[in-house]
């Protein structure tokens, strides 16, 4: 019969123990030399993959474009209105949003308010 060896991979098992215990003495290493390097006081390695940057308005940067201009002008409805869709006031199209319920396309519409980039409009009965 032959003989069971319990502990035969004793040493594989200790090799690849102490692959694990270098490889992470190293991660360590590399870590603490990556978040020590640089000529900036208190810098880290988050800083170089951290987007410090801002954008401005000032610098031309908007996020929401201004649609005051649009307030009690009236337009056309390009698209049906339920409640959101297309309206063209003077040739430009504008989102909006009906107040109440279905507006039909091609219906007449007055702007009631604009907050944000929110445009509210109400339908013109004739």
């Amino acid at each position: 019969m032959p003989e069971v060896h319990m502990f035969s991979n004793s040493g594989a098992m200790m090799f690849s123990l102490a692959c694990y215990v270098v490889i992470a003495v190293l991660g360590v290493v590399v870590v603490l030399c990556l978040s020590s390097r640089g000529s900036k006081k208190n810098s880290s390695m988050l800083d170089e993959l951290v987007l410090d940057e801002r954008q401005e308005n000032r610098d031309g940067y908007t996020s929401v474009i201004d649609k005051s201009k649009f307030l009690g002008r009236e337009g056309v409805c390009t698209t049906d209105l339920r409640p959101a869709g297309t309206i063209t006031v003077d040739g430009e199209p504008l989102d909006v949003v009906a107040e109440g319920s279905f507006v039909n396309a091609g219906d007449t519409v007055k702007v009631i308010s604009v907050d944000g980039s929110r445009v509210l409009v109400r339908k013109i009965l004739v």
